[in-house]
């Protein structure tokens, strides 16, 4: 193998020692795992420019993306599947970077970088194994060990040098031109949703008294509801009877957006007008009544009232994205890419 990737084929020697950052697609929750096998190793799944990706390059990506992905869950077939396909988006976006930065002249690498990292590599080894023993079990030499070390730093360069010059052209993008553009554009985004304000009062139901608890609960909400809508003070009929914790501020439930509040709650009173009281709304907890005290429409913000410093920096976060992604689509447009395995199509 000759991709940079193969380095990786080293890491799944230890995974052994590291059982749990690796899952299987079949084996049941909660217990340690082994890594992902894909069979035959061999099997070329995709070319890059003439170059093979194997399915042993394609296991060890999957598995150094497994704990990321998946929290440490089991993964299904369609997960796996998806897990895959950005494994193989990754090994090829990296073997384009190498590439760009072969033909920038930015692949040439200090050997003490490498020496660094061979040292590293040495100390992570599991007791009483060496660098030796492993290298000949992964059928790998010192050389391509080295080389493939190389190709992992020129890789990071290269990131690092096109990252540092996407944000600089993002910075300077996004100015107030470029901001009020977006916004006129992006109108829904800023606009401050419909606020509602009511006043509640529960009646619990003990979960444990069955119907009878349901039945008593449901009652005493009638009549509260029927002494609220002949008149009487809610917020009073709150703090006497109200058994949740807005109850000390006469049912108040201050400001809420539309759709924050319980589901029942939210579409009982989405058909309310203000001043007027409901009947009672079964949720979870018992018995609700509201009453509706007032709204505010949904308001659209003025540009000049907009946070500046914090769209400025969404902005350029965007526009920083955009940049890479258009770099890396450049990159694939002009390769050389087969991809064999229909699964990771």
């Amino acid at each position: 193998m000759t991709s940079f990737t193969k380095r990786m084929i080293l890491t799944s020697v230890f995974l052994a020692f590291f059982a749990p950052v690796a899952y299987s697609a079949t084996a049941p929750a909660k217990e340690p795992q082994k890594a992902v096998a894909i069979s035959s190793p061999t099997e070329i799944v995709a070319k890059v420019n003439g170059k093979n990706i194997t399915k042993d390059h394609l296991e060890i990506a999957v598995n150094s993306l497994l704990p990321i992905m998946t929290y440490h869950n089991t993964v299904n077939t369609d997960k796996l599947k998806d897990i895959e396909k950005k494994a193989i988006e990754n090994i090829i976006n990296n073997e384009l970077i190498y590439k760009a930065a072969k033909d920038a002249k930015l692949d040439d690498v200090n050997q003490k970088d490498i020496d660094a990292e061979v040292k590293k590599l040495k100390k992570q080894l599991p007791k009483g194994d060496t660098l030796e023993k492993v290298l000949k079990r992964s059928s790998m030499t010192m050389a391509d060990l080295r080389d493939d070390f190389k190709k992992d730093i020129v890789v990071k360069k290269m990131a690092k040098v096109k990252g540092e010059e996407i944000k600089k052209k993002s910075e300077e993008s996004v100015n107030e031109a470029f901001m009020k553009d977006y916004y006129q554009k992006n109108l829904n985004k800023f606009k401050e949703p419909e606020q509602i304000r009511l006043r509640s009062i529960l009646i619990k139901a003990d979960p444990s008294g069955g119907q009878r608890a349901w039945n008593d609960s449901l009652k005493k909400a009638q009549e509260i509801s029927k002494k609220a809508k002949a008149g009487e003070d809610f917020a009073k009929l709150a703090e006497t009877n109200s058994q949740d914790p807005f109850a000390k501020k006469g049912g108040d439930m201050g400001w809420a957006h539309k759709g924050s509040l319980f589901p029942e709650i939210d579409t009982a009173a989405g058909k309310m007008k203000v001043g007027e009281v409901s009947d009672p709304i079964m949720t979870i907890y018992g018995y609700h009544i509201i009453k509706f005290e007032e709204n505010k429409p949904t308001v659209q913000k003025k540009f000049e009232d907009l946070n500046q410093k914090s769209l400025e920096k969404e902005l350029e976060q965007k526009e920083y994205k955009r940049l890479w992604d258009e770099w890396i689509k450049g990159l694939r447009a002009s390769a050389q890419i087969e991809i064999l395995k229909p699964d990771l199509k």
